[in-house]
């Protein structure tokens, strides 16, 4: 099982005690898969839908609710691969009617197909709609590759209004048009964990923030092993160039040319050609420390550099 699909099991698997709660998430539900038909006094609601958690919560809450004949329904549909199909109907004209005008999606006998603000007018119920909404057409990426969770919206006005709904909890989302489709998404990891404790789920949440830790712990272990790695290349670096050098003075005047204190430090570079800085000042009579042993080795490359130049120079005279 997917982690977009544990979380949906988990939601689906939330009850709410109140029923204008439970009216908002259908309505969510509704809005998001059904579709509707009201003419001459005569109306239906269809959900049909590759997601068996919309269709189950949609079928299990108009039961509950409106106390009417529910069912799902499976079809099998043909196309490049062989997907199953749920469906759910509800053609009562008086329990269409109770559902539609309690949701909110008829006002005035005109099918709105809108949020409607009533049915969304308290904190606790824009919560169950953006679970309803979720368990219909969202989908979370797995948090260990990636933090991305999405709605799919198929009318740019849903996905606007769950935008608006979602970020009334400061939770920033944001809708982008994919083909024929409008999507509303987060990408952020914390703002994620926030509509998952929104949305009530709970052990979803739990898990994330687990993930959302070793990667954390794992990020930071890798920034500190490239950085001392980076400061381990530049000491070794800085090393060679202190070495070849010395040698070169080693090669042309001897180290006796240097003054006793550099004389000293060049020797002891030479003998340990790994150790730091530090170290090599401790070796030192009297010891000195690290920016004194730095002095006295950029002196060192000074002069020679100083005696390639008289070197280079007295040959060309000659």
């Amino acid at each position: 099982m997917s982690f977009s699909s544990m979380v949906k099991d988990e939601l689906f698997k939330f009850h709410d005690k109140s029923r204008h709660c439970n009216i908002a998430e259908l309505s969510a539900v509704l809005l998001a898969c059904g579709k509707f038909f009201y003419k001459d006094s005569k109306a239906y609601i269809k959900v049909q839908t590759e997601n068996k958690y919309a269709a189950f919560k949609c079928c299990n809450l108009i039961k509950e609710l409106f106390d009417c004949d529910c069912e799902v329904f499976l079809r099998s549909s043909y196309g490049n691969k062989r997907n199953i199909l749920y469906f759910v109907g509800i053609f009562k004209q008086k329990d269409v009617f109770n559902i539609l005008n309690a949701t909110g999606i008829i006002d005035d006998s005109i099918i709105m197909n809108t949020v409607n603000t009533v049915t969304i007018g308290s904190i606790c119920c824009k919560r169950a709609f953006i679970r309803g909404a979720f368990i219909s057409t969202g989908s979370l990426c797995n948090p260990e590759r990636n933090y991305h969770l999405e709605f799919v919206e198929s009318s740019l006005e849903f996905a606007e209004s769950l935008k608006n709904i979602i970020n009334s909890f400061s939770v920033e989302s944001k809708v982008i048009k994919r083909k024929k489709y409008y999507v509303v998404y987060i990408k952020e990891g914390e703002q994620i964990v926030e509509l998952l404790n929104i949305m009530s789920a709970y052990k979803a949440l739990m898990d994330l923030e687990n993930v959302r830790i070793i990667k954390d712990v794992r990020n930071n272990v890798n920034r500190i092993v490239n950085c001392e790695t980076a400061n381990l290349n530049k000491v070794v670096l800085a090393s060679v160039k202190q070495r070849e050098e010395i040698e070169y003075i080693q090669n042309t005047v001897g180290l006796s040319y240097l003054p006793k204190q550099l004389e000293e430090i060049a020797l002891l570079r030479l003998r340990y050609p790994d150790f730091s800085l530090k170290e090599l000042g401790e070796m030192v009579v009297p010891p000195v420390g690290k920016s004194g042993v730095n002095h006295r080795l950029k002196k060192i490359i000074n002069i020679a550099e100083n005696l390639r130049e008289e070197i280079y120079y007295g040959r060309t005279k000659s």
